[in-house]
């Protein structure tokens, strides 16, 4: 069985309507970027990315207090990858690895 990592999953959190999209730039560290939106209607805010461990997505996982929407298109994931590469926004180690998910 060979192992694929799964790109550009977005949650939703029951309780608000909010929703957020799972980038796994860092697996190596065990650390995502996450990404939120503030409804189903409203576009992923890419300027204000949260670091998240693989510890804090397990709990959040187990919790009920989210629904797994599945993932992103692979094309609209690339996109918006290349909207985070675009922006800048990140030290140069992190961005090394955010590039390489293209």
């Amino acid at each position: 069985m060979a192992f694929e990592m799964r790109q550009g999953t977005v949650y939703l959190e029951k309780n608000s309507g909010r929703r957020f999209i799972l980038v796994n730039h860092n697996p190596m560290a065990l650390q995502s970027l996450r990404f939120w939106s503030e409804s189903l209607e409203s576009a992923f805010n890419l300027g204000a990315p949260e670091h998240i461990s693989i510890d804090e997505l397990i709990a959040l996982r187990s919790s009920g207090e989210y629904e797994e929407l599945g993932d992103l298109p692979v094309e609209t994931f690339k996109a918006m990858v290349n909207s985070l590469v675009a922006g800048g926004n990140f030290p140069e180690d992190e961005m090394k690895l955010i590039k390489s998910l293209l």
